[in-house]
């Protein structure tokens, strides 16, 4: 056990260090979760709401969303539970993400590991272990909150075995891809490597539920993402797909903990290679920063391509709603029936506008990000041995950013547009798609802007950015369902484009947030031109 003395010390400095980071990841998803549960009963409350609701649920689109949704009598808490599991599933994974790479590999980066191994009485396995405790913790105080808050909520339908087992399967799928987390940071040499891996993992665990919930849902037990759709929240109760999750969990630490025994401090398993001497692609910082960010950026392009051309394919679901009525088909007619279906469908492609767009933001975020790790790591103090002026290098990224978040948009788009119109027997056009893209362009450049202008003042505050994004995606997906107020909803970029394109662009909105970009992404050149260099 001595690779393992002063575990507990180090996960009290953990503690300390991430205490409000912590703090409110919890109240953002405890909060949210419990509020939602609780406004749901006046939402889903009586049995007509319920039926008009249950066959939208039912539907592949929908299922390709959210989930599988339970045979049977529906209640509100079933409701609740099967459009919340999976989704809610995803940001604790999130969470999970963020405390375990900057609990092993962060610190191991910042130098803090060999640091605290190399000078004081510390086991070469405590630091992996604290940071495991560390997600232990958090996942196990969400699990108990959101456990409480939800029976304080006591919807119809729900039960106590039925509340407890939704609290703790959702912190339960979190804390197993965080011990996977562990693993990948094991694997490669640095932190943003280690991120492309883990949500690659978790790309594929959701696609694969996904095609699984649609087509064969006994193939959802291969993504431990659809395990939690396999504990039948509310009508059976299945604890088991908890006791998988959590073996899952100690494997995974089991096996994070033989990688870290095998490798040296700040080196990964996975050697780097050292490349070539020379390369006359490499010109400049932007030649370096496309060289750098190519292999992310394929993974990028084709996860947005594959992940566009899995919506796609079930646009054809959606007309099935309105058209299996002999009834409605009567009344309608076929015109009316083929406009509730593209109507139907053109709200889809809405929703996914706004999901593809947030992805898309967080890559374009993630290469302006890198310019901070580099200086930080002092890369730049290299980069800027050649006469290269701050603005410019600055702009690079910025451009680079921007143009990847546009593309991997449009590349979302034009894919499920194309999966789409294979399976439909009336195709939709291009042009709402082409309209659904250029709506959303300038939300991806209001977010860009404010990272470009906290890293130009004080980029201590860059966590605002993941705080603004999280809040306007919540707010557009709950603020109705949560009644907030009109003014509310607004915060969010995305609350101006969500009804395109069945509604006309509204130009205004979308100007606003252009000048405001302007004038954030100023602030920050200004800023990064007089600010001194971190190290």
């Amino acid at each position: 056990m001595a690779q393992y003395t002063q575990t507990l010390t180090l996960l009290k400095a953990n503690l300390k260090r991430d205490w409000l980071k912590i703090t409110i990841w919890l109240a953002a998803l405890v909060g949210v979760f419990v509020a939602v549960a609780a406004k749901f009963e006046g939402i889903y409350g009586t049995s007509k709401q319920i039926a008009a609701i249950g066959s939208t649920l039912r539907s592949k689109a929908m299922v390709a969303l959210i989930g599988s949704v339970p045979d049977g009598q529906l209640t509100t808490a079933l409701i609740f539970a099967s459009e919340m599991a999976v989704f809610w599933g995803l940001f604790i994974i999130i969470f999970n993400y963020s405390l375990a790479v900057s609990a092993s590999r962060g610190q191991e980066e910042s130098g803090l590991t060999e640091m605290v191994l190399g000078g004081h009485p510390v086991g070469r396995l405590a630091p992996l272990l604290a940071a495991a405790l560390e997600l232990l913790i958090a996942n196990g105080l969400f699990a108990l909150i959101t456990g409480i808050g939800t029976m304080i909520a006591d919807m119809p339908g729900s039960d106590t075995n039925g509340t407890w087992l939704s609290a703790v399967a959702i912190a339960a799928v979190g804390w197993a891809f965080g011990m996977i987390a562990l693993i990948f940071a094991q694997l490669v040499a640095d932190s943003h490597n280690v991120s492309m891996y883990n949500y690659a993992f978790l790309g594929i665990a959701y696609l694969i539920r996904m095609m699984a919930d649609v087509s064969n849902p006994d193939y959802t037990w291969i993504s431990p993402l659809g395990w939690l759709e396999k504990t039948e929240i509310y009508t059976n109760n299945n604890w088991w797909p908890v006791v998988m999750l959590l073996a899952l969990g100690i494997l995974a630490f089991a096996a994070a903990v033989a990688l870290n025994s095998n490798r040296d401090i700040d080196a990964g398993v996975i050697h780097v290679n050292p490349g070539s001497e020379k390369s006359h692609f490499l010109r400049g910082p932007a030649t370096l920063l496309v060289w750098n960010q190519k292999s992310s950026t394929i993974f990028w392009i084709v996860g947005m391509a594959v992940l566009g051309a899995s919506y796609g394919s079930v646009f054809n679901s959606i007309s099935k709603i309105f058209n299996t009525s002999p009834t409605i088909q009567k009344v309608l007619g076929q015109s009316g029936i083929r406009h509730i279906e593209q109507t139907q469908v053109l709200s889809f492609v809405g929703l996914l506008g706004i999901i593809f767009s947030l992805l898309a933001v967080i890559a374009g975020v993630m290469v302006v990000n890198h310019l901070i790790t580099e200086e930080r790591r002092g890369y730049l103090q290299m980069v800027m041995t050649k006469p290269q002026s701050r603005p410019y290098l600055l702009g690079v990224y910025v451009a680079f950013g921007l143009i990847l978040a546009a593309l991997l948009l449009f590349v979302a788009l034009i894919s499920a547009m194309a999966a789409g119109n294979v399976v439909m027997t009336h195709p939709i056009a291009f042009k709402y798609f082409w309209q659904t893209f250029v709506a959303n362009l300038p939300s991806i450049a209001l977010f860009m802007a404010l990272m470009v202008g906290l890293i130009g003042v004080y980029p201590r505050l860059r966590t605002l950015v993941w705080a603004y994004l999280g809040l306007s995606f919540l707010i557009t997906y709950f603020g109705n369902l949560m009644d907030l107020p009109k003014w509310t909803l607004k915060i969010s970029p995305f609350y101006w484009t969500k009804k395109v394109p069945i509604d006309a662009i509204n130009t205004t909105p979308l100007i606003w947030m252009l000048v405001i970009a302007a004038i954030l992404i100023m602030v920050g050149f200004v800023g990064y031109k007089n600010r001194d260099l971190e190290s």
